[in-house]
């Protein structure tokens, strides 16, 4: 399989941008992140960086691509941002050697996983909204809206014990599309928009720009950092 990626990242009503977002690829290797530095801590947009610089280092010294290296990474990056001795950040990774796709995350930057226009998989996010939606007390699509949606339980930087949260790894079929997003982000789309944006979508800058449509629309003065990697697999 190959992929049609894009990214983007934009700094909202708020400064400094904190969310930082990659992609890397290398022969059949493939690796995606979006990082969102907590605001409200000194230096968010040093930990996200940090992520990114972490993880392209695990990468690019990789022998190959498999859960045990995506849970090496995390811990990689996590003792990274540990070291910073204040910054924190969240992070959701994906990582695939061209026929499989593994995933992970810390905090509330989420992946979705889509194939057949339904989102099949996607990530938890570590805050004390989330654990209300798992009570039954809200829908997935009202978490947005929860007064304590940013009060996080992990992220990066703040945990010797717990890098991240892993997910069974996907085999990946032409049209299947994933994407990582920052809450500054999903916080503004609901997951129908996402399908649908994607559903009348040829490639992902298409994808990305519809979504984008929808998201600014929303914005206000003080709407928070907001960051996206929508990706598209195609055959080779």
């Amino acid at each position: 399989m190959r992929f049609s990626t894009c990214q983007f990242t934009n700094p909202g009503g708020r400064q400094p941008n904190e969310d930082s977002v990659e992609s890397f690829n290398i022969e059949n290797r493939y690796a995606w992140i979006a990082a969102d530095g907590l605001g409200g801590h000194i230096s968010g947009e040093v930990a996200s960086a940090e992520a990114v610089s972490s993880l392209k280092k695990s990468f690019y010294t990789a022998g190959k691509i498999d859960q045990s290296f995506v849970e090496k990474t995390f811990q990689n990056m996590n003792a990274g941002i540990l070291e910073l001795k204040g910054p924190l950040t969240t992070a959701v990774c994906a990582f695939s050697d061209g026929k499989t796709l593994w995933y992970g995350n810390n905090g509330d930057s989420r992946l979705y996983f889509i194939r057949d226009k339904k989102i099949m998989h996607h990530t938890n996010d570590h805050s004390l909204a989330y654990v209300d939606y798992l009570c039954g007390n809200n829908t997935y699509d009202e978490i947005a809206l929860h007064p304590a949606q940013n009060r996080l339980f992990h992220s990066l930087g703040t945990d010797v014990g717990f890098s991240g949260e892993f997910y069974a790894p996907v085999t990946l079929q032409k049209g299947d599309a994933f994407l990582l997003v920052t809450d500054g982000f999903w916080e503004l789309i609901s997951t129908e928009e996402i399908i649908r944006t994607l559903n009348i979508s040829r490639k992902s800058d298409e994808w990305m720009g519809t979504m984008l449509d929808i998201v600014e629309s929303r914005l206000k003065p003080t709407s928070d950092n907001y960051s996206a990697v929508c990706v598209m697999v195609e055959e080779d």
